[in-house]
């Protein structure tokens, strides 16, 4: 006699559940990028991801902390993709040109994000996070000063002192980006920093190269 025990029936996968801190800083950055940091407000938050005013306040504090928590991500994140490349470099050379190339692809792929950090910094640190601020920036320029130095002592790179080294090779790129981004250097605005890749991985070396 067949069995009249019905199949099993297998559950669906469950939906993610959503990541709201994620959501409302990506609101926030919605909100910055059609009217500037000065445009991320609570009310702009919530209205653009539907948090609650109380997720909002639990998970952020106020708006800004949202800011700040929305700067020191995309803080991170920049850090990361050029350690990426950088880790990936052989030899000295190709590691200056990747520093430089690393950061500037960043930048054109993640304009909004970019923006916001060159928009953002001010007013972090003018904010009760100041230490946090200087204490990221002081870890990425420690790791830029520890990977310059056993070159510099191996005179593969110009005897300098090491702490010069991030400034050397990255200002250019960074100064270039942000007039970019900014969008108010000529009419038109400037060429995509893309125009000037090899170009500015080429003055780089050349501050640093023997």
């Amino acid at each position: 006699m067949a069995s009249r025990t019905p199949p099993t029936l297998t559950a669906a996968p469950a939906e993610p559940a959503p990541d709201r801190r994620q959501e409302i800083l990506n609101a926030a950055l919605a909100c910055a990028a059609d009217g500037g940091v000065d445009a991320v407000s609570i009310d702009g938050v919530r209205a653009r991801c539907g948090a609650s005013v109380g997720s909002i306040y639990h998970h952020f504090g106020n708006r800004d902390g949202i800011v700040a928590a929305l700067f020191f991500d995309i803080f991170h994140d920049q850090s990361r993709a050029v350690q990426v490349q950088l880790d990936a470099a052989q030899g000295v050379e190709a590691g200056v040109r990747a520093l430089v190339t690393g950061y500037l692809d960043w930048v054109v792929a993640q304009p909004e994000r970019a923006r916001f950090l060159f928009q953002a910094r001010g007013a972090v640190a003018a904010g009760p996070r100041t230490p946090d601020l200087a204490d990221a920036a002081r870890r990425r320029n420690q790791a830029l000063v520890a990977w310059f130095e056993p070159h510099r002592r191996a005179g593969a790179v110009r005897d300098l002192p090491c702490e010069l080294m991030p400034s050397l090779v990255m200002g250019p790129v960074q100064s270039y980006c942000r007039a970019w981004l900014s969008g108010n250097a000529g009419p038109d605005g400037l060429p995509s920093p893309t125009t000037y890749r090899a170009e500015l991985a080429d003055a780089a070396w050349r501050a640093v190269r023997i």
